[in-house]
């Protein structure tokens, strides 16, 4: 394992219960084209506090105001842009029909939910997290918050799933997409997962193929 793993894999192992045995840690992320924004009845509360800042901080937020509004200045010149190239790509279909579906089963789904725990990420009710650390043990298998400083931070769970329950899904990818891995549910539900480097691929599949899916689970 490169340096990068190594610090990766102490961090990870911060995380784990009493006992328990960290196999490998993998950096990952949901798939560009995964749904960005969730409806409201399917998003979990902010943590305490969250919505709270300190003086310090409203201090500096009026030391900056004029560069706010330059940004604002900027934001509005450049919509008309973004939106053409949001047209082209997403609702032109351009890029989606380039990179193919990248989810199924729904909010309610054991996908959606995956989708909804990495979004909400730390709880702090921004639901934009898109990376987390895809942490395989003997007994689970942990989404992982990405530290900062692995040497200082504790990891924060964003989910947790019995090692049997997740699994490869059996319909193969586009192969000209070599970091992406989908992971399937029992319910029939997946969702394609960005992987941080293509030779990762392999080790993140070796472990989901060893683990295999219980029938008729419900996360």
């Amino acid at each position: 394992m490169t340096e990068p793993d190594v610090r990766r894999q102490e961090y990870a192992a911060r995380g784990l219960l009493s006992g328990e045995q960290l196999y490998r840690a993998f950096s990952a992320g949901l798939d560009p084209l995964a749904p960005e924004g969730i409806p409201r009845r399917h998003r979990p509360p902010r943590a305490p506090g969250s919505g709270t800042e300190d003086r310090s901080f409203r201090g500096l937020r009026v030391l900056l105001l004029p560069f706010h509004w330059m940004a604002v200045a900027g934001s509005v010149l450049m919509y008309p842009l973004e939106k053409l190239e949001d047209w082209f790509w997403g609702g032109f279909g351009i890029r989606r029909l380039v990179r193919g579906r990248v989810w199924q089963g729904g909010w309610e789904s054991d996908a959606g939910r995956f989708v909804i725990a990495v979004r909400a990420g730390d709880g702090r009710g921004t639901f934009r997290n898109g990376n987390f650390l895809l942490t395989f043990t003997d007994r689970r298998v942990l989404l992982l918050s990405k530290p900062l400083s692995p040497e200082r931070e504790t990891p924060r769970i964003y989910g947790e799933y019995p090692r049997q329950v997740l699994s490869l899904r059996r319909e193969p990818h586009p192969a000209r997409h070599r970091n992406r891995v989908d992971l399937a549910f029992p319910d029939g539900s997946w969702v394609a997962l960005a992987i941080g480097s293509r030779d990762q691929v392999g080790g993140v599949r070796q472990y989901l193929a060893a683990a295999g899916p219980t029938p008729g689970f419900r996360s």
